[in-house]
């Protein structure tokens, strides 16, 4: 630390100068002090946060179209895009609102990012609904390695055990980058596995659907299951709403609702992922899997599922051969 140059003499003068004109006002005291993190959810000043959350019938300080805001019709949902998205959102409320809705204000005032890193994941339906009225995170991702525009270089593919695959070539999402609970990915739309007949301006079905197939098996990963443990496919909804172009990037938006660790037991897993490419949603999701935890206990079910298979296939081939052997009676 620097020490002050000025001489012991000068003090000494500076101070009987003073002498005769005592201080009456306090000491002034030192104002270096570590920044505390600020963990307040409200603020004056929207658009510090990537998404500013505001209630229905209120209205922004200023219009600026650069605010990516999302309207939230109850202190309910606002508390689930805070859940959802973290500390990449905030919440501002108006002075006029805070005066004809005291009771909304003070439960807001309460609010921290830190009550919300402890709460338990919702359902799928709430998730799905919420992503739904979000608008594409530009802010975010521009200061992320995913590629957004044309003019962007496409990250580094994501490793080829998070999706169940043999070979790099075949690998469709890149490494993931997340935030707030929401996971992000770029797709690729290039495979040695899939081959079309005839050449395309767009992005094939088939392809979008493998690749929000690997993004659902690498987010269960991410989310805890071990890279030993497998998937079960119990169902798989899509929904196309635009075509996905070739010429720009795409991106893929997705939220699990899995968790798990080595000794927990198998259970089930769901991801709802958004296609995006230009800042709208082109194609939507819903994945639902079984989660065995180690490849050992999948193998269990395995032999049990191949045994309920042989059974059900004896008892179909022997209805065959009864209604054959009465044939020549009809």
């Amino acid at each position: 630390m620097l020490k002050p140059s000025v001489s012991r003499s000068l003090i000494h003068q500076l101070r009987t100068t003073f002498q005769s004109s005592p201080i009456s006002r306090l000491p002034i005291q030192r104002t270096f002090r570590r920044s505390k993190k600020d963990d307040s959810v409200l603020t004056l000043n929207p658009g510090r946060k990537p998404f500013t959350l505001l209630f229905a019938g209120d209205t922004l300080p200023s219009q600026d179209s650069v605010l990516q805001t999302v309207s939230v019709s109850s202190f309910e949902e606002a508390t689930r895009f805070l859940y959802l998205l973290c500390n990449t959102c905030e919440l501002y409320i108006s002075p006029e609102y805070c005066r004809l809705n005291p009771e909304v204000y003070s439960e807001a005032k309460a609010l921290s990012y830190s009550a919300f890193k402890t709460e338990t994941s919702f359902d799928m339906e709430t998730a799905a609904a919420l992503m739904r009225k979000l608008p594409f995170d530009l802010k975010s991702l521009l200061k992320s390695p995913l590629a957004i525009t044309p003019d962007d270089v496409l990250p580094c593919s994501i490793d080829k055990k998070f999706v169940h695959k043999k070979s790099d070539s075949n690998v469709l999402i890149s490494e993931f980058y997340s935030a707030g609970n929401l996971l992000y990915f770029n797709m690729f739309n290039d495979t040695e596995e899939l081959t079309f007949d005839h050449a395309s301006d767009h992005i094939q079905g088939m392809l979008i659907l493998e690749a929000l197939r690997q993004a659902a098996v690498a987010i269960t990963h991410i989310l805890g299951l071990s890279l030993e443990g497998k998937l079960a496919l119990l169902s798989y909804n899509t929904n196309f709403f635009h075509y996905l172009e070739r010429d720009s990037p795409i991106v893929i938006r997705a939220y699990g609702s899995f968790s798990a660790d080595k000794t927990g037991d198998d259970s089930d897993v769901t991801v709802f992922l958004q296609v995006m490419q230009c800042g709208k949603v082109c194609a939507e999701a819903e994945l639902k899997a079984f989660a065995f935890m180690s490849n050992h206990r999948y193998l269990q079910q395995k032999e049990r599922i191949e045994k309920i298979s042989s059974r059900c296939k004896m008892q179909f081939e022997a209805k065959v051969s009864r209604i054959l052997e009465a044939e020549p009676l009809l």
